[in-house]
């Protein structure tokens, strides 16, 4: 017997938008022309360059990549990797960008799991993670060729051509490679056109989400490219605080996307000019309350989005002009069908959007044709409200449930507390990495007010500790979009509570 599943739909995609990345392109080039949409340095790049560049890349290329063979791109934001991509569609080949700040042996095997014919690397240093047989391009090459006179070339694509593979951020466990086609891409583009119809040319944005990542790559820089708004590359990412700032205050971004982190940060340093900001978007965990408001002084909208690497990336968007609503991520995208299960709050996922699998892995298996998220949630008035995750529902030692990412919201509501995991050992027990600045009191205050607001006993943390150092990305704590990476801090504080040591310190309640 199927699940009963209450689902929405957004609205219709136009009967006549494109299904295959030429085609999008080719409507881009003819629409905006000449005008800068990718700035990188002293380099601006137009629609008509883009086009032109990428097929002398393709041109280059062909040779050595057949259709569906794989291009791994180990490089930073920038024009070299935009047009690398963009060659590789081209070709009907796979482009596959991969965080460079993994260590040399993950980043060897996620290089190996991709078996690429082509590695492009802009630092020489990451030539030894490409596997036998794999021919090494620098991204000084690419640009070498993109300024030659062979003329461009084009190969056939289909709908559903596989064109990338993104890795999931691994969050809740190993990265899995996910295959996205034609379709997916280009969908998203429908419907993003329908919902801000006002972008394009004259809009600005900085482009620090990293393009590896399916936030920055799709719903960031292809979104704006394809509206004809100018992205300009943050040099260094997100990671260089004070080149991030100087940038977005040169900028002036019309639009802002990011993750809370760095929403946190512009707004701190009061980087964003509101005489110039239409909106920002935020997406990958809850924007706290506190950001909403200060956006709100700004006179700048927030709208939220909720979705998956394996839903290239959008399912869910907080329509433009709506109020906000804490805790709401918005209702189904224009081509999109959203669900939720009635027993078990399973959010299922179908449309163009969903992806066509994972590298060589089994696909998952589809409820009712939907793909299972992984995520829990209900249907609210105003649209979908994330409840948890289906793999962290925690088991007590009474035998109760409790969902981590509620208890989680809860402690992350408190200014002191930068991230926070919650576990059961047989009580709930809470994981704290404090904001700079913040003292262990602190902490306290902030897991006291949680269970001071939490009326059901076994929902209250039973004991708490706090991290000796930040969760970053080097210390294996927080994935390359920015998520803590639950199983490595949960992992940490096994090791200390069995073996001891300075990385966790226990906090009294």
């Amino acid at each position: 017997m199927s699940p009963s599943i209450a689902w929405i739909s957004g609205a219709a995609l136009p009967a006549d938008r494109p299904s295959t990345l030429g085609e999008l392109f080719s409507r881009c080039v003819a629409r905006l022309g000449s005008t800068t949409v990718l700035v990188d340095g002293e380099l601006g790049l137009s629609w008509q360059d883009l086009d032109l560049w990428s097929g002398r890349i393709a041109a280059a290329l062909a040779d050595r990549v057949a259709p569906g063979e794989r291009i791994a791109i180990l490089a930073p934001n920038g024009a070299a990797h935009l047009l690398v991509e963009l060659a590789a569609w081209r070709l009907a080949a796979v482009a596959a960008p991969i965080f460079t700040g993994f260590g040399q042996q993950r980043l060897r095997a996620l290089v190996a799991e991709l078996d690429p014919r082509v590695v492009v690397v802009a630092d020489p240093a990451h030539a030894a993670c490409a596997p036998p047989g794999a021919e090494i391009i620098s991204t000084a090459r690419v640009l070498e060729w993109a300024r030659s006179s062979v003329r461009g070339i084009d190969r056939p694509a289909s709908a559903r051509t596989p064109c990338l593979i993104q890795f999931t951020s691994g969050s809740t466990g190993a990265p899995r490679g996910v295959v996205l086609c034609h379709d997916n891409l280009a969908s998203q583009q429908a419907a993003f056109a329908q919902l801000w119809p006002e972008i394009g040319a004259g809009d600005r944005l900085a482009s620090y989400l990293p393009w590896h990542h399916s936030f920055g790559a799709l719903a960031e820089r292809l979104w704006a490219l394809c509206r004809g708004a100018t992205i300009t590359v943050v040099p260094g990412g997100g990671r260089d605080r004070q080149r991030f700032v100087d940038t977005v205050r040169a900028v002036r971004p019309t639009v802002f996307m990011s993750v809370p982190k760095m929403h946190a940060v512009a707004l701190g340093e009061h980087a964003l000019d509101a005489r110039a900001l239409r909106w920002a978007f935020t997406a990958g965990a809850p924007l706290p309350e506190e950001l909403f408001a200060a956006y709100q002084r700004l006179g700048a909208p927030v709208y939220e989005g909720w979705g998956l690497t394996e839903t290239s990336p959008s399912a869910t968007i907080t329509p433009p002009g709506s109020r906000h609503h804490p805790g709401v991520v918005g209702v189904p995208i224009p081509g999109v069908e959203v669900g939720v299960e009635a027993d078990t709050g399973r959010i299922l996922v179908r449309g163009p959007n969903v992806m066509l699998g994972y590298h060589r892995r089994e696909a998952p298996t589809l409820v009712d044709g939907g793909l299972d998220s992984g995520d829990l949630g209900r249907w609210s008035d105003h649209g979908l409200v994330l409840t948890g995750r289906a793999d962290q529902v925690l088991k007590l030692g009474n035998g109760e449930k409790v969902a981590a990412a509620e208890i989680e919201a809860a402690l992350l509501a408190h200014p002191s507390v930068h991230h926070a995991v919650v576990a059961a050992d047989g009580e709930l027990i809470a994981l704290l990495d404090a904001h700079a600045g913040h003292r262990m009191s602190a902490l306290a205050d902030a897991v006291r007010a949680a269970n001071a607001a939490e009326p059901v006993p076994y929902r209250r943390i039973a004991r708490a500790y706090a991290l000796s150092r930040p969760c970053t990305i080097e210390n294996g704590q927080l994935t390359a979009s920015m998520k803590v990476a639950r199983g490595a801090v949960l992992s940490m504080w096994s090791r200390w509570t069995s073996e001891g040591g300075a990385e966790v310190v226990a906090i009294a309640l």
